[in-house]
C-alpha cells in the first residue's frame, strides 16, 4: 500500500528538494497524522540489548523544550539536531554524539513571573516547534520576548518576532527577524496583534513558502484573540495573513485596556500539536471563547461564523498566502464546554491518509480529540457544522468516549487495516481499528490498550507511530509521559487486546506534550529537567551488562533475586552507585566492587523484586493502594565514573516479571463505560449505542463464570440477575450485552474477552448500572453510564482557622508566625451522579504563600468520583524574622474551575499577615517596647557604647536590662553580648536583610539571632523615645549615607512616599491591584510592569512583589520609616517593606493603553 507519509513529498513539493529521507524537518508529518515510516528503527533493534542511550545534554539552568527537536542533514552528509529554548536560544549538535556545533541566544525572553500563568515556569521564549526549508537550509520560528531587546517590561512590552535563521551557521537571513506585533486581523480590522497577552505554542506549518503559526493565550490571562498569523519567508516581505478566531459582529467589542478579558479568547494552543496541512488547507482546535454566535439554530459549516470558539477548523489558504474560513465544525453543547472550561482546543486534527482511512462516501477523516474527552471522527471534506445530527446532535462520522481528557491529539498507524491511538489523563493508551459499517462508511471499534496508565497529569504527549520503511508488521507506538518517560508498543494489539511494550532504557520524566523527533536510526526526547536524550545504535556504553533481566512468574507475598553481570568495555574509574525505577526492585550500593575496574574485568550484583509486602488490589498489608497481576518492568540504572571520554554515564539494565495471582484472578477493564448522550425519538435512537469492555483472567488458573448481576447502588449489595432479551442479555435498565460468556464458561488463564454492550434508553432518569461478575477468581464490577447520568455538582469550599469549610472563596489565614508554616485547604467535593474533572487549576507559587503540591493537589485533569471530595493544600511558610519585627502581609489567589457548567471560575483570595515573636518589655496594648531597627556592622568603631553580658543571653533580657539603665537602643552581638546605648547606630553601617549578615544564634534562645560573624549587631530601639530616620537607615540625600537607596523614579514615573499598608481589608495601599511578586524585582522591572498594565500607580513591597493600581487608598499612611527592604534582584535600592509599600505614580492623571501603532514604532 502507498502511504500518505510517503505522498506528502509529492503533495507538497516545496519540501521535496534537498529533504533527507531520515531527516525531521517539522514536527511528525504535514498532515499530523503522526505515521513516520522512514527512520530506520526496527522493533528488533529497538527492543534489544544494543539500543540504549546515546547522549544526553543539560545546558543552562531553568533552560528547558517545549519545542520539539529538528534534525537535518546539511549538505555536508553529517546529520544535526536543532533545539530551541524557552530561554531563545538556538543550538545545534551532532546527531550521533550531541557534540556542540553552534549557539546563540536570539533575544532575552519573556519573564514567566510577568504573565502570572504558571503553565510554563520561569521563561517564555521560543515555545512553539520550528520548522525548515531544506531548500534554502532555513530554520524558521517565533520567538517571545520585550521590546527593544529589554530583559523585562511587564505585559505591556512584550513582543514576538518571527526569525529566519541559517541551520548552518545560526545566522539571521537578511531581511529578518520580523516584528509582528501590531498587525491587524484580515477578519476584522479593529482587531491586531499584541505579543504580550499570547502565546505561540502549537508547531508550525510551511505552506508555498508561508510559514503559519498560531497563538492561544496564558491561562486565559488578559485581553486576547486567538489567531492563526502567516509569513513570508521572502525577506522583506512580512506577514501576509492574519486571521482571527473572534471577529465582529458576534464577538466582543475591541477594548485597548490589556487586563480587561474581552478579546474573544478562541485560543489555539492544542498541546503544542502543529497546525494539519493538506498543502491546500490548514486545520485545527480552538479553545473555549465569549462571542457564541451560534445558539440554537443549526448551522452549515460552510457559512461564515464569525466567533469560532470550541471548534474544529478549516481554513483554506489562497493567493499569496492568504487566509479564508472554508469549513468548520462545533460540538453541540459547545457552550457547556466553555464554562468547564472542557476546551476542546487542547488538542489538534490529525489529517489521517486516505490511502488507508476512507469509505463509503468519505474520501479523508481527520480524528479531532480534546480536553471533553470525545474523538470526533470527521469528514475532512465537510466537517459537520453546528447541530446538524440527528436530534440537534453532531453531524460527525462516530463521536468515540475518550474516557478522559486529552492533550495533545491523537496518531494513527495506516497499515494492517488502520489504527488510531490516544491517551486520555491518567488512563491507558487505547487503540481503535478502522472497521466499516453496512454502507461502507468507516466506523472504528476499539481493540486495545496498553497495560500501564499515563501520569495523572496534565502534560502525556501525542503517540506517535514509526515503521522500518514502511514495512507492515515493523510498527511502533511512541508515547511521551511527564512521569514514565518514553514508552513503546507494538503498533498492532496481540489477540488479547493488549498494546505489548518494548523494553526500553528508561528516561526521565518528559517535558510537557513532547513526541520523539526521530532521525537516522536514532530518536531524540526533552525531560523535565532539561535535557535532551538521544536513544539509537550504536551505544557508547561503558559496560556490557546482562539486560533484559527477567525474573518470570512471581507471586504476589514472595519475592526473586536474580543476578546482574556486567562487563567493563573500557576503563572506568569507579562505579558510582545504583538507582531502581521503582521500591519493589531492589539493589544495593554495597555490593558493587570498589575502586577502578579496568576494561574486559567483570563483576555482579543481585536484583531482589521484593513483592512480600504486595497484595492484589485493596487487601490487608498492601503496601500498594491498587496492585493487580501482569506483567510488570523496571529497570537498575548502573552509573559510572568513567576513565574515557565520551561515554555515557550511566547503564540502564531492563528488568520485568510477571506478578502472578496463584489461583484464577477476574479483572474488567475499563472501570466504566461511557456512552455518551443518546438523544431519545432521534433517528438513532431505536438501534442504541455501542461499546464494550474485555473481560480478562489475570490468575494463574483458568476461571470460571459463576454469576452475573446489576444494581443502580452498589452500596447496597443488592444486585438483580440478568435476563435474556430479544436483543441479548439484560445487564441493567437500558444497557444489554449481545455475547456475554455464559455461565459456568471458563477464560483460560491469561485471556481475554471482548463483550459488546448496547445502550437504549426509553426514558430520562439514572441511566447507570454497575454491572457485576462472579467468578471463582473473584468479583469485580465495571460501572456503565449514559448520557442520561446526573450531572456532576462542584461544591467549593475552603478550611476555616477553626477547623471547618467555609463556602467562601476567601483563605485569609489571619496572623502568622515568622518561621512557621500554617495550612489551610481547599476543598471540592462532587455530588452529582458522574466524575468531576478539574478543568482549570493555576495554584500560587510564591515562597511564603504557596500550594503544598501544585502539581498534583486539584491539577487540571483530575477527575473527582461522585460523593467524594478533593484536596487541595495551600502553605503559609513564613520566613524567619527577627523577633519584633513590623508585620507584613502576603497575598495570592488559586483559580479554579471544574467540568461543572454552573461552578465557573472560582478565584480563591488567599491572605496572611506574618509576625515575629516579641519578646522583652511591653507596651499597655501589648506590643513590642523595643522594635528591630536592623543588622549593622560594628566591627571598626562601636555603634552602642555600653556592653553587659548577662547569662543565657538573648534579646528579650538584654532589652530588659537596656531598659532598667534607662537606655534607648538595646544591640545583641557575637552570641552572648548585649550592648545599649543612647545614640542611633549611624545608617552608613547599617546591613539590609538580603545580606542576611546577622545569623549568630543567642545562647538563651537558639531561634533567635544575637549578631554575626564578622562584627555584626542586631539593634532594637525604644519606641517610645525613638522614631527611625535617616540618621539610622539610609535615606536618599542624607550625608554620609551610603549602600541602598529609594530610587527616585524616572521620566515618566515619580517616587511619592512610603505608606503603611491599611489595617483593615484590603489592606494594601494601592488596591484594587494587579500583583507581580517576583524573585526578579526591581523598581525598574516593577514601573515597566505597571507601565503595561496602564496603571497610575506602582508600588513595590516586601523586597520583590509589584502592585499596579489606579486607585491609591485613603487610609494608607505616608512618610512611613519602615520601607527598609531591599529589592530581590537589586541590593543597591529598596523595595518596601513588611506591610510597606513605596508607591510611584505616572507621569498622567490617566491610564495609558496599548494601541495598535505600538508594535510599528
Amino acid at each position: 500500500m502507498l502511504v500518505e507519509s510517503f505522498l506528502w513529498l509529492t503533495l507538497l513539493p516545496w519540501l521535496a528538494q534537498a529533504l533527507g529521507p531520515t531527516d525531521s524537518i517539522q514536527d511528525a508529518d504535514p498532515p499530523q497524522s503522526g505515521y513516520l515510516p522512514s527512520h530506520n528503527i526496527d522493533p528488533s533493534i529497538v527492543g534489544s540489548s544494543i539500543f540504549g542511550i546515546l547522549w544526553q545534554n543539560s545546558y543552562d539552568p531553568k533552560e528547558l523544550w517545549y519545542a520539539k527537536p529538528l534534525v537535518y542533514t546539511p549538505n555536508n552528509g553529517k546529520q544535526l539536531v536543532f533545539l530551541a529554548s524557552s530561554q531563545n536560544w538556538i543550538r545545534t549538535v551532532d546527531a550521533a554524539t550531541g557534540s556542540a556545533i553552534n549557539g546563540r541566544k536570539v533575544q532575552e525572553p519573556f519573564l514567566q513571573s510577568d504573565i502570572g500563568c504558571t503553565d510554563i515556569p520561569d521563561y517564555i521564549g521560543i515555545i512553539g516547534t520550528p520548522v525548515l526549508d531544506p531548500n534554502t537550509e532555513t530554520v524558521y520560528f517565533f520567538s517571545k520576548g520585550y521590546k527593544n531587546g529589554a530583559s523585562f517590561g511587564g505585559v505591556g512590552n512584550g513582543i514576538y518576532n518571527f526569525y529566519a535563521v541559517d541551520i548552518n551557521t545560526l545566522t539571521d537571513r537578511p531581511g529578518f527577524p520580523i516584528l509582528v506585533d501590531g498587525h491587524f486581523a484580515d477578519n476584522d480590522p479593529a482587531r491586531y496583534f499584541i505579543g504580550g497577552t499570547v502565546l505561540q505554542r502549537p508547531s508550525l506549518a510551511l505552506i508555498n513558502g508561508i510559514v503559519y503559526g498560531a497563538f492561544g493565550g496564558h491561562c486565559d490571562k488578559y485581553n486576547y484573540t486567538g489567531m492563526v498569523l502567516g509569513i513570508s519567508t521572502q525577506p522583506n516581505v512580512g506577514v501576509v495573513s492574519l486571521y482571527a478566531m473572534e471577529a465582529s459582529p458576534f464577538a466582543p467589542p475591541v477594548v485597548s485596556d490589556i487586563l480587561l478579558e474581552q478579546g474573544g479568547k478562541a485560543g489555539i494552543w492544542q498541546g503544542g500539536m502543529g497546525l494539519a496541512t493538506d498543502g491546500s488547507r490548514i486545520f485545527f482546535n480552538t479553545g473555549n471563547g465569549l462571542g457564541h454566535q451560534n445558539q440554537d439554530t443549526p448551522a452549515s459549516g460552510r457559512t461564515l461564523l464569525s466567533t469560532l470558539d470550541e471548534c474544529v477548523v478549516n481554513l483554506g489558504i489562497g493567493a499569496n498566502g492568504k487566509l479564508s474560513l472554508s469549513d468548520w465544525f462545533e460540538p453541540y453543547e459547545y457552550i457547556g464546554l466553555d464554562a468547564g472550561d472542557l476546551d476542546l482546543g487542547s488538542g489538534g486534527v490529525a489529517l489521517l491518509d486516505p490511502a488507508a482511512f476512507s469509505g463509503g462516501s468519505v474520501s479523508r477523516l481527520a480524528v479531532a480529540i480534546g480536553k471533553n474527552g470525545k474523538a470526533y471522527i470527521l469528514n475532512a471534506d465537510n466537517l459537520g457544522g453546528y447541530k446538524l445530527g440527528s436530534g440537534g446532535t453532531d453531524n460527525v462520522i462516530q463521536s468515540i468516549d475518550a474516557a478522559g481528557p486529552i492533550f495533545g491529539g491523537s496518531g494513527s498507524y495506516p497499515l494492517e487495516g488502520g489504527f488510531i491511538y490516544f491517551t486520555p489523563i491518567g488512563r491507558p493508551t487505547v487503540a481503535y481499528k478502522l472497521g466499516r459499517d453496512a454502507a461502507g462508511n468507516p466506523v472504528f471499534s476499539k481493540v486495545g490498550q496498553s497495560a500501564e496508565s499515563s501520569a495523572g497529569r496534565v502534560g502525556v504527549g501525542v503517540p506517535t507511530v514509526t515503521t522500518n520503511e514502511g514495512q507492515p508488521g515493523t510498527g511502533i507506538l511512541w508515547v511521551t509521559d511527564v512521569d514514565a518517560g518514553l514508552r513503546a508498543y507494538h503498533a498492532v494489539p496481540d489477540a488479547n487486546g493488549n498494546l505489548v511494550r518494548i523494553s526500553l532504557p528508561p528516561t526521565n520524566g518528559l517535558n510537557k506534550f513532547q513526541r520523539p523527533a526521530f532521525g537516522d536510526g536514532r530518536l531524540y526526547v526533552t525531560d523535565v529537567q532539561g535535557r535532551v536524550t538521544c536513544l539509537g545504535s550504536p551505544v557508547a556504553l561503558p559496560l556490557k551488562c546482562t539486560s533484559p533481566v527477567s525474573f518470570g512468574s512471581v507471586l504476589l507475598g514472595s519475592k526473586s533475586t536474580q543476578t546482574v553481570t556486567c562487563t567493563a568495555l573500557i576503563p572506568i574509574n569507579s562505579l558510582a552507585g545504583l538507582v531502581t525505577s521503582d521500591p519493589s526492585w531492589q539493589a544495593s550500593n554495597s555490593s558493587l566492587p570498589q575502586g577502578p575496574l579496568s576494561a574486559g574485568q567483570q563483576f555482579s550484583f543481585p536484583v531482589v523484586w521484593d513483592l512480600t509486602g504486595t497484595q492484589v488490589q485493596d487487601a490487608k498489608d498492601a503496601s500498594y493502594s491498587s496492585v493487580s497481576p501482569g506483567v510488570k518492568s523496571g529497570s537498575v540504572i548502573v552509573y559510572t565514573s568513567n576513565g574515557v571520554a565520551q561515554y555515557s554515564n550511566s547503564y540502564p539494565v531492563s528488568l520485568s516479571g510477571i506478578e502472578v495471582s496463584a489461583k484464577p484472578f477476574l479483572q474488567l477493564s475499563p472501570s466504566e463505560v461511557d456512552f455518551g448522550g443518546l438523544v431519545l425519538g432521534s433517528p438513532g435512537a431505536p438501534s442504541g449505542i455501542d461499546s464494550s469492555f474485555l473481560m480478562t483472567n489475570s490468575g494463574n488458573q483458568t476461571l470460571t463464570i459463576t454469576g452475573y448481576g446489576y444494581t443502580t447502588d452498589p452500596a447496597s449489595q443488592q444486585y438483580q440477575n440478568g435476563s435474556a432479551t430479544n436483543t441479548g442479555y439484560d445487564i441493567g435498565a437500558s444497557f444489554t450485552s449481545t455475547n456475554l460468556p455464559p455461565l459456568s464458561g471458563q477464560i483460560n488463564s491469561g485471556q481475554s474477552v471482548t463483550v459488546p454492550i448496547n445502550f437504549k434508553a426509553s426514558a430520562i432518569g439514572s441511566l447507570h448500572t454497575v454491572f457485576r461478575v462472579w467468578s471463582d477468581g473473584g468479583s469485580q464490577s465495571v460501572l456503565i453510564t449514559g448520557s442520561a447520568t446526573t450531572a456532576p455538582i462542584a461544591n467549593f469550599s475552603v478550611s476555616t482557622n477553626e477547623g471547618g469549610y467555609d463556602p467562601s472563596p476567601a483563605m485569609d489565614f489571619g496572623r502568622v508566625l515568622a518561621g512557621t508554616t500554617a495550612t489551610r485547604r481547599i476543598r471540592i467535593c462532587n455530588s452529582g451522579g458522574s466524575p468531576l474533572e478539574i478543568t482549570k487549576s493555576k495554584p500560587p507559587i510564591q515562597p511564603e504563600l504557596r500550594a503544598e503540591n501544585p502539581g498534583s493537589d486539584l491539577h487540571e485533569g483530575q477527575f473527582i468520583s461522585p460523593n467524594d471530595c478533593a484536596y487541595g493544600a495551600v502553605d503559609i511558610a513564613a520566613a524567619p524574622e527577627p523577633v519584633n519585627s513590623p508585620d507584613h502581609a502576603v497575598s495570592d489567589s488559586w483559580t479554579l474551575n471544574t467540568a461543572d457548567v454552573n461552578f465557573g471560575i472560582h478565584e480563591v483570595k488567599i491572605s496572611a499577615v506574618i509576625y515575629s515573636p516579641i519578646v522583652g518589655p511591653t507596651l499597655a496594648n501589648g506590643s513590642a517596647r523595643y522594635d528591630f531597627l536592623g543588622c549593622y556592622n560594628d566591627a571598626s568603631g562601636r555603634v552602642l557604647s555600653q556592653q553587659n553580658t548577662p547569662l543565657n543571653n538573648s534579646n528579650g533580657p538584654c532589652q530588659t536590662l537596656c531598659l532598667q539603665n534607662g537606655y534607648t537602643f538595646a544591640g545583641t552581638e557575637y552570641h552572648s553580648e548585649c550592648w545599649c546605648g543612647n545614640s542611633p547606630p549611624p545608617a552608613s553601617k547599617y546591613s539590609p536583610p538580603s545580606a542576611s549578615k546577622c545569623t549568630f544564634s543567642c545562647p538563651g534562645d537558639s531561634t533567635q539571632s544575637c549578631g554575626g560573624d564578622g562584627g555584626f549587631i542586631d539593634v532594637f530601639y525604644d519606641t517610645s523615645k525613638y522614631t527611625p530616620g535617616c540618621d539610622s537607615r539610609p535615606c536618599p540625600g542624607s550625608p554620609g549615607a551610603s549602600g541602598p537607596v529609594i530610587n527616585p523614579g524616572d521620566a515618566q514615573w515619580r517616587y511619592l512616599s512610603c505608606y503603611l499598608d491599611p489595617t483593615t481589608p484590603p489592606a494594601k495601599a494601592l488596591s484594587p491591584f494587579s500583583e507581580l511578586p517576583s524573585d526578579a524585582m526591581t523598581v525598574a522591572v516593577c514601573l515597566r510592569y505597571c507601565q503595561g498594565l496602564g496603571a497610575v500607580y506602582a508600588g513595590v513591597e516586601y523586597g520583590r512583589e509589584c502592585y499596579c493600581s489606579g486607585t491609591l487608598q485613603k487610609a494608607a499612611t505616608a512618610d512611613d520609616r519602615g520601607c527598609t527592604m531591599t529589592c530581590a534582584a537589586n541590593g543597591t535600592e529598596f523595595c518596601g517593606g513588611p506591610s510597606r509599600m513605596m508607591v510611584y505614580e505616572y507621569g498622567t492623571s490617566a491610564a495609558l493603553s496599548v494601541g495598535p501603532t505600538a508594535g510599528l514604532a
